[in-house]
């Protein structure tokens, strides 16, 4: 009886990069061989490259929990997925019942998430293999002024030491001749290393956002600077996680008028929402990251609430038409061909709703452990 022949390995990670990953995770149980090359780092990284580079293979989940008094945390997870130049999202079942048990998220990246728990803790879950690994929260002693001290974080990957970075930032105002600036003490989680350790730190704006968005090996918080003489200013302030190198991007010119800014990522590139007093807001996407001339705006979107609400933008489909954004306390898919909202998930506001936190992520094999 004649063999059968078998194809070449790179073959058969081509072929597998290209399938959906409920069948990756199925396929562990084929045979011993392809268990070990499903569960290999340098597989999960070609599967990661493959999915960012090609979003018709890729689907991302959006992660939404709902915080209500007396009933907890409750999970609801949907799949996006781009089909023609349009957003398709469906409900999913809740992949880890450990996720329902967090207190924040604090971001995601590569298909993980990172969030606090309610012990002190950090977790990092990967919510499609249900895998976790959970490491001691950083508690420093400091003196607090009278303008008190804000907690801000970041979670990202550090391709040069390919490595999982946790940034944990103390803020702490400060008022001076020019107006008032914060003075910001850094930390670094390395997953790696399984060790927190302090970098140099820097002065700012008021750092809006508890959570820093990462896009492009860099993690990205809103900086809102108040002038004694000029008013307010805001840009982006930056910090390379490869490098430990700390930048500033400027935002779109937008109209006057009071304004509050949030930031996102979508599929890869920084997206900035400019929040206006009036209602609506602008959504940009920087084509091509670092340029500033290369912002552009998408969609002006008009809140279809009498309240004024933020909104903060989730994921852009590939033609700008549709956007996927949070409109305070619900997540709506807005469509600008015929400026249409469809609530995805509606949290009814109520006494008991105390708050709503949302994340996307492609979904992936990668390991929350080094």
């Amino acid at each position: 009886m004649e063999e059968i022949p078998t194809l070449p390995q790179d073959i058969i990670v081509e072929i597998l990069i290209r399938l959906p990953l409920k069948i990756l995770l199925k396929f562990r149980s084929v045979s011993k061989s392809w268990l070990s090359l499903l569960s290999d780092s340098q597989f999960h990284k070609t599967h990661i490259n493959f999915s960012m580079n090609n979003p018709k293979f890729t689907d991302y989940t959006l992660a939404a929990v709902p915080t209500v008094s007396g009933l907890g945390k409750i999970c609801h997870v949907y799949t996006i997925r781009s089909e023609n130049s349009s957003v398709i999202v469906s409900k999913h079942e809740c992949p880890s019942k450990t996720l329902s048990l967090s207190a924040w998220i604090l971001g995601s990246c590569n298909g993980l998430i990172c969030l606090t728990t309610d012990s002190f803790n950090l977790m990092l879950l990967n919510p499609c293999t249900g895998k976790f690994n959970v490491f001691p929260d950083l508690m420093i002693e400091y003196e607090v002024g009278d303008g008190g001290v804000h907690i801000r974080y970041g979670f990202g990957y550090d391709a040069y030491a390919e490595d999982y970075k946790v940034v944990k930032m103390f803020s702490f105002p400060r008022i001076g001749n020019e107006g008032r600036r914060h003075v910001n003490m850094v930390s670094v989680y390395s997953l790696k290393g399984n060790s927190w350790s302090s970098i140099q730190g820097f002065d700012s704006g008021y750092v809006n956002g508890n959570v820093g968005v990462f896009a492009n090996g860099v993690l990205h918080w809103e900086g809102c600077y108040d002038y004694v003489l000029g008013g307010i200013s805001s840009e982006i302030v930056t910090l390379d996680l490869a490098k430990e190198r700390y930048g500033r991007i400027a935002l779109p010119r937008y109209e006057g008028g009071g304004i509050h800014w949030t930031l996102g990522e979508s599929r890869g590139r920084l997206v900035a929402c400019c929040n206006y007093e009036s209602n609506k807001a602008d959504i940009w996407v920087m084509k091509e990251y670092g340029v500033e001339k290369t912002w552009t705006k998408l969609v002006t979107i008009s809140s279809p609430d009498d309240g004024r609400v933020n909104i903060s933008p989730l994921f852009v489909a590939e033609n700008g038409d549709e956007v996927l954004v949070k409109l305070g306390t619900e997540v709506t898919l807005y469509n600008s061909r015929n400026a249409s909202f469809k609530r995805i998930a509606d949290y009814v506001s109520t006494d008991d709703f105390l708050q709503v936190q949302v994340a996307t992520y492609l979904e992936s094999l990668a390991s929350p452990h080094s």
